[in-house]
């Protein structure tokens, strides 16, 4: 196999996971890749089983649509990344966003979420800040992400 259909396999495996959790979650998805089969002068665009997948242009990258979506402040937007330049670019303007890692998270929890047990032992707990616990901020985006 060459490199472009190790590309595919993975990108396909990506799609595939997100649509499992887009039906758990009835959340609207829009994935970025970087240029498909080739250049093209405009964005091009399909719909894997429900979710909207967006490659693009000539001389454009992925991080390049990501940013301008950003800076527009589509609403209801969570960026999903790892790459620095967008995290500070999603913190100077507003939009949520949460890591790679941290959406593998949220993929994997159970259809319910967390155990209200654990909810109600969290309550018990009487000193102050948890070391296992999110910052404030980061929990705060992760309930913007339970809402789409």
């Amino acid at each position: 196999m060459h490199n472009g259909s190790n590309l595919d396999i993975l990108r396909r495996s990506l799609l595939e996971k997100l649509v499992y959790y887009k039906r758990q979650k009835h959340a609207k998805i829009t994935v970025v890749f970087d240029a498909y089969r080739g250049f093209s002068t405009s964005r091009q665009s399909e719909n894997y089983k429900g979710i909207d997948v967006v490659y693009s242009k000539e001389h454009e990258t992925a991080d390049d649509v990501i940013m301008g979506w950003i800076r527009e402040k589509r609403a209801g937007i969570v960026v999903v990344s790892s790459d620095r330049a967008i995290i500070d670019e999603a913190k100077k303007h507003g939009v949520t966003f949460i890591t790679p890692l941290k959406m593998e998270e949220l993929m994997a929890e159970p259809v319910g979420g967390k155990d209200e047990e654990d909810d109600e032992e969290a309550q018990h707990v009487k000193k102050k800040g948890n070391p296992k616990r999110l910052p404030k901020k980061l929990r705060k985006a992760i309930k913007n992400i339970d809402k789409i």
